[in-house]
């Protein structure tokens, strides 16, 4: 999901589409993808994820649960995590459940984000905290922050089963702030590159223009 879309979007949009969704997600699980045939011309999830994101740009959201759900099938993790929050959105927990799982036995940081949040909260799985704090940390430990704020905050109030800590929960802060600070570097040197190829674009333009 792009950062242009929030998750209330997501929330209000697919529970508003309930029954867009169910039918979008009529297996209530991941399906075994069949083996394709000798001659075909293999599919490419990363494409399909793209016509997808398109597709939300269009507001086209049956193109795009479509499109994402066929690359989730795939076995392209960034499309389950996404499969999983829409079923998640429509308050569909046994499927988000698992399609969280199969992207976090994978490594990927937001389906373990994912699978935690379900644990703590109980959602298409039995609560279980400790299963929550372990999976949290999976993703803090690939720098998800999310996950990072999550157990900044498990240790200065204390919940998901861990006493409170105020230097572990500073520690964890710390964190958070140095990769908002890397992350925002990134995007200042973006879009200074951006800015400087538009000036040199339009330097090119009127140069041409003084020399017709």
């Amino acid at each position: 999901m792009s950062a242009k879309h929030s998750q209330s979007f997501w929330v209000g949009i697919f529970i508003a589409l309930n029954l867009l969704v169910s039918v979008a997600l009529a297996d209530t699980a991941p399906a075994t993808t069949s083996e394709p045939a000798a001659n075909a011309t293999p599919i490419d999830p990363k494409k399909l994820v793209e016509q997808a994101e398109n597709a939300l740009d269009r507001q086209d959201l049956t193109a795009a649960v479509k499109l994402y759900f066929q690359a989730a099938e795939l076995n392209y993790t960034p499309a389950q995590v996404k499969t999983g929050e829409f079923a998640d959105a429509a308050q569909y927990y046994d499927a988000a459940v698992g399609w969280y799982i199969m992207a976090a036995m994978q490594g990927d940081a937001a389906g373990q984000y994912h699978l935690a949040k379900m644990y703590q909260l109980g959602n298409g799985i039995e609560q279980d905290e400790a299963k929550a704090s372990y999976w949290y940390r999976r993703s803090a430990a690939k720098n998800f922050v999310p996950a990072l704020k999550i157990l900044a905050g498990a240790y200065r109030h204390g919940t998901l089963g861990v006493k409170i800590d105020l230097e572990q929960a500073k520690a964890w802060e710390a964190k958070i702030a140095r990769l908002d600070a890397i992350e925002r570097k990134i995007v200042d040197e973006k879009l200074a590159e951006l800015a400087a190829a538009q000036k040199k674009l339009q330097e090119e333009k009127a140069k041409k223009a003084t020399s017709e």
